[in-house]
């Protein structure tokens, strides 16, 4: 994995360094960043072939320039990029493409990670969305555009109470 020290790129003498080898590599994962480390959220193997959606979570702490495991997602999942984001200390993920064993669907649920370290099912989307964008503002939940079928885009905006 490279980095890069922003602070220098805006004064034009970034170079990029190299850091610790993500654990696992994959693409279309989910990524925020909490307390100071980066959170890499599910992702997939095989994009240009059979893509298989993964439930692994990997987390970077950059001051020690080492990764540690995170507690597994639910099902293996994708394609949330745009709508995996981090609220009041928790992370959130909302539709995409999910997996368990050989069985892929889109996604119609908001899943939660808690504080604690655990799993939890916020809501579910009125419709499977994959590739949404998703924020809370203010005291709602707001989550738009995605694919119902993997190809068409829906011009829809969804919201609800954030809890």
């Amino acid at each position: 994995m490279g980095l890069i020290d922003l602070d220098q790129l805006a004064k034009g003498t970034a170079k990029w360094s190299n850091a610790a080898p993500m654990p696992d590599p994959r693409n279309q994962f989910g990524t925020v960043t909490l307390n100071g480390k980066i959170y890499l959220l599910g992702g997939m193997h095989n994009h240009d072939s059979r893509q298989i959606e993964q439930s692994r979570v990997d987390i970077y702490d950059p001051q020690t320039d080492t990764w540690s495991r995170g507690p597994d997602l639910p099902a293996g999942h994708s394609l949330a990029e745009g709508s995996t984001f981090v609220n009041d200390e928790r992370i959130f993920i909302v539709g995409g493409m999910a997996r368990r064993g050989d069985k892929r669907w889109i996604d119609d649920q908001v899943h939660m990670l808690l504080p604690s370290g655990a799993w939890q099912s916020f809501a579910e989307l009125p419709r499977p969305l994959s590739s949404p964008v998703a924020a809370i503002i203010g005291e709602k939940l707001y989550v738009g555009g995605g694919s119902p079928n993997g190809a068409t885009p829906q011009p829809a905006l969804w919201r609800r109470g954030a809890p």
